[in-house]
């Protein structure tokens, strides 16, 4: 560190440390400054200088999310090779990409950078996820929600988060719970994806519906910050592959979101009402919404909504358990959701109290 750095301060950004990273040459950075200047994803389009300690020039190491990446693709292309599937444009792309990361990360043998500073998910969990046990992850989790364990990620697939793990299991329920309890809906897996792109990634491979997609845009999932790929380029693949639906979705400024309703002068009493997007009809520059409570369709213009991201105070919904079934309640009002979720005990972390004591 140097003389006129302090312990507490960002060497690139010079203000108070956001979940710092330590370097090997004992500098300290906030892991999204350090990510600016050292990708934690990799790119060999990076110049030389972002390769070294901005302070000291020393080398600063790769990431544990890049080791975590070539771990997973060399064992995929070992299960290609193991099948004799080696002319494959997909084999192909993959040897490609190894390449890549290995020009990257060079004869670095260690754990790497951890920039997210996460505790590790374990398998235990994981496979309670991948077997429909809710009640296993939420006994897990704790009460009240442990914030650490809601963040953790499992090395084994991605170095991915349980909201992550809930999309690519595919269990919507498991997904409102965890965004209930606060979960990020907006962070990256090792390979630089989003649970919103996983998801809309698996309805394109695996001929899903598109119901995770949409619980993400409604709990405000980005898309301007689509993970590691543009949000155009997305968008064309998606079209290209014949996924229009959510293709249609993201490519409008509120599909898919949940709204507010404003300035309709000849219907007052719809204003305020909450809504969410079915989708956009182009031709009309008009968006169908489905009323929140009724579940009345309507067509209104862009500058009739506003968006109102559910948060786990005003979710509009919650999923709970009641005599050891999944129950979802609904809201006609904010007031009403907060009203329930006080009732569970003032705070929204106390929901996983309520759901581990009862008898499942």
């Amino acid at each position: 560190m140097t003389d006129d750095q302090t312990a507490d301060e960002c060497g690139i950004c010079l203000e108070t440390l956001n979940t710092a990273v330590t370097l090997p040459c004992n500098h300290k950075f906030c892991a999204a400054c350090l990510d600016g200047w050292k990708s934690k994803f990799g790119s060999t389009n990076k110049k030389e200088r972002s390769k070294s300690c901005p302070l000291c020039r020393e080398k600063i190491p790769p990431s544990k999310d890049m080791i975590i990446q070539l771990e997973y693709h060399r064992q995929v292309k070992r299960d290609f090779e193991a099948r004799g599937e080696t002319t494959s444009e997909n084999y192909v792309t993959l040897v490609k990409l190894i390449k890549e990361l290995e020009k990257e990360i060079g004869d670095y043998d260690g754990k790497g950078l951890d920039y997210d500073m996460c505790m590790e998910l374990p398998k235990e969990i994981y496979n309670a996820v991948n077997d429909n046990n809710i009640r296993k992850v939420i006994k897990w989790l704790g009460s009240p929600v442990n914030k650490k364990r809601l963040s953790a990620r499992y090395r084994d697939h991605f170095n991915s988060t349980l909201v992550h793990l809930a999309v690519d299991t595919d269990q919507s329920d498991l997904l409102s719970i965890l965004l209930q309890y606060g979960a990020d809906n907006n962070t990256l897996n090792a390979d630089g994806f989003t649970p919103l792109m996983v998801a809309s990634i698996l309805v394109i491979k695996a001929g899903r519906e598109f119901d995770q997609s949409k619980i993400l845009l409604e709990w405000g999932a980005e898309i301007d910050d689509f993970g590691t790929a543009g949000r155009e380029e997305v968008i064309q693949i998606m079209k290209e592959m014949g996924n229009n639906k959510v293709a249609n979705l993201i490519s409008s400024e509120f599909g898919g979101r949940r709204c507010e309703v404003i300035n309709l002068p000849n219907h007052p009493h719809l204003n305020g009402k909450t809504c969410v997007v079915e989708k956009y009809i182009a031709k009309k520059e008009k968006y169908k919404i489905i009323f929140e409570g009724s579940g009345n369709a309507a067509l209104v213009g862009p500058n009739n909504l506003k968006r109102r991201d559910r948060t786990p105070l005003d979710c509009g919904y919650y999923i709970t358990f009641e005599n050891g079934r999944m129950s979802r309640r609904e809201f006609a009002t904010k007031e009403e959701c907060e009203e329930y979720v006080s009732s569970l005990g003032g705070d929204v972390n106390d929901t996983a109290e309520e759901l581990a004591s009862l008898n499942l």
